[in-house]
């Protein structure tokens, strides 16, 4: 049996814990605890999952004591690092003055206050906020949204939405549709919603239409061209909304042009543009918001993850004043907007992100992700892309966001079999984590470290990652 610690009310929480209690701890995890995106057989193999016990900083620390970099801060969202203990003093003052009110019949507080900070923070056009508890769940909003705008607006064909292909934007159903329906899962829940249509993304690396320089804007540009190809064969009437995340998958920058003609397309043909900054929003890519990279104001912006700098769970959905305002002038039942969060608005989730985005202005960590995104991005290109050939891309220069393509061969880009689930990938995470680097590895490796790094840490990062490259170049020969 576990021991409780007297001295604490989370009595779970100790300094050490013994060989039997750890064994006990992985035994009903084995019996009771559904992890994510594994199977329980993952427990028991070499380097498998473990159970993290503490945070501090840039930091994560297993239930052996074991110390890791956080290099995805969490799951791209621990952006103002681990404990903050003036967070959960903030949260429990708002807890035991008023935890909880239906959303749905009231305001708080904490949320008129955090819903006017967002408003001061996104691009001008960004007024309103409706708050749910997470991404996937703020996707589903923001399509629904965009489609009752266009249904009220006396759009009433306007019911498709265009996505990228190769993107994720979450695991619920329309979250799927619009996502990376590539995935192999996803056959498995088919059909999914058939109002979603999906394009080619600017993704030079592995350029859809044949180009082989992967620097070429003409091949990126080609995605605008496809976007538009779209629309006029879907017939433009029908199309509600376009949405996808600042950066496509494979983390390369797309042109400077490429945004501002997508923007262009979507008021040619009175598209609702849907940023989704669930991973690239506060501070991500060096801005407060990713499309503030590319001079684009979007229509609406799905928020989440860092929002509560992973404190608590949250997501968001913020619109812009005229499609705010379309439903307020419209008259009749169809104007309130249809959908009920029991969580949204929740007056501790609020206060967290309230305190979350103070400790971000004060510390200036919008600034440090910038310059140290660079920093990363010049030592990944300098120590992996020139010394490791199993490294085919290298993505990344804006903010501490980065992404390195795995290929069994550089020249013909061919990947290792099974993704996530392939023998390559479980082995190369095994000695990444043996390293003490706590990331998962498969085609990419997608690294995100808290906004708080320094250069020592990016510096150690590196190194880990150099040392098992070498590593696993031995047990897989590039090209072989």
């Amino acid at each position: 049996m576990v021991q409780p610690n007297p001295d604490k009310s989370a009595w779970w929480i100790k300094d050490s814990y013994s060989e039997q209690e750890v064994e006990q701890l992985v035994d009903w995890w084995r019996q009771h605890f559904w992890l994510q995106n594994h199977q329980t057989a993952d427990i028991a193999t070499p380097g498998g999952p473990h159970i993290m016990v503490r945070g501090e900083g840039c930091y994560l620390y297993d239930i052996d004591n074991k110390k890791y970099i956080d290099g995805m801060a969490g799951l791209f969202l621990k952006n103002i690092g681990h404990r903050w203990p003036e967070v959960a003093q903030a949260v429990n003052e708002q807890m035991t003055t008023l935890a909880y009110v239906n959303s749905g019949a009231y305001a708080s507080i904490p949320a008129i206050l955090l819903s006017k900070k967002l408003a001061d923070l996104t691009p001008e056009p960004l007024q309103r906020t409706f708050f749910c508890g997470g991404g996937s769940e703020a996707v589903e909003i923001a399509i629904k949204m965009a489609r009752q705008y266009q249904y009220i607006s006396g759009n009433h064909m306007k019911t498709k939405v265009i996505s990228r292909r190769g993107q994720y934007h979450g695991s619920t159903p329309t979250a799927m549709a619009v996502g990376n329906r590539g995935r192999p899962a996803h056959g498995i829940f088919d059909p999914l919603s058939p109002a979603a249509i999906q394009v080619d993304p600017p993704y030079c690396y592995r350029c859809p239409w044949g180009f082989k320089d992967r620097t070429n804007s003409d091949c990126c540009m080609l995605s605008v061209k496809s976007l538009e190809n779209i629309i006029e064969g879907e017939n433009p009437h029908t199309i509600a909304a376009f949405i996808a995340t600042p950066i496509p998958s494979g983390n390369q920058i797309p042109p400077d042009e490429y945004w501002p003609q997508v923007r262009e397309l979507c008021d040619k043909y009175d598209i609702v543009l849907i940023a989704d900054e669930i991973i690239c929003g506060f501070g991500r890519l060096g801005t407060w918001f990713g499309m503030e990279r590319f001079g684009v104001d979007p229509d609406i912006m799905t928020v989440a993850k860092a929002l509560t700098g992973g404190e608590l769970p949250v997501g968001a959905v913020v619109a812009s004043k005229e499609i705010a305002d379309t439903f307020d002038d419209t008259e009749g039942d169809d104007a309130m907007f249809h959908h009920g969060v029991t969580y949204g608005g929740h007056p501790a989730v609020m206060t967290a992100a309230l305190k979350n985005l103070e400790i971000m202005e004060r510390e200036r960590l919008v600034e440090n992700s910038d310059r140290m995104g660079r920093y990363l991005y010049d030592r990944a290109m300098a120590v992996l892309q020139e010394n490791h050939p199993l490294v085919g891309f290298v993505g990344g220069g804006l903010g501490l966001l980065l992404t390195i393509e795995i290929v069994k061969d550089r020249k013909t880009k061919e990947k290792f079999p099974g993704g996530l689930q392939g023998d390559f990938a479980k082995r190369f995470t095994q000695i990444v984590r043996e390293s003490g680097l706590a990331i998962r590895a498969g085609d990419t490796i997608m690294l995100s470290p808290p906004l708080t790094i320094t250069k020592e840490i990016i510096d150690d990062m590196i190194g880990i990652l150099d040392d098992s490259f070498t590593q696993i170049e031995k047990e897989y020969p590039p090209g072989s």
